[in-house]
């Protein structure tokens, strides 16, 4: 028996692309994000862009800076549980290829 998934997926990528966090959460009904990113990011000021925006926003959101290259299962479901716990209905992956495959996962459970 085969199962089928459908994951509400949207990516924007390229310059103005932070633009577009605030409609596309507010166009989706969403409550509550976890922002998923690595420390990297966050000591450099990038999650900041965000993280502001959603501020302005008036947007409710949790931060989630567990992402790490290689993760291990364990460090999948940390990040699940982070998840869970948060309540958190919308997930924006701020950074490359390893923030947004990693938290796919995420949205999973």
């Amino acid at each position: 028996m085969s199962n089928r998934m459908i994951l509400n997926e949207t990516s924007y990528f390229g310059k103005g692309a932070i633009e577009s966090i605030v409609p596309e959460f507010q166009q989706r009904g969403s409550s509550k994000a976890a922002v998923i990113t690595d420390k990297g990011l966050i000591e450099h000021g990038i999650a900041t862009k965000v993280t502001e925006l959603l501020d302005n926003a008036g947007i409710d959101y949790v931060l989630y800076d567990g992402i790490v290259p290689n993760p291990t299962i364990q460090n999948v479901k940390d990040g699940v549980a982070f998840v869970k716990e948060a309540e958190a209905d919308c997930l924006i992956a701020i950074g490359g290829g390893r923030q947004s495959i990693r938290q796919k996962p995420l949205g999973l459970f």
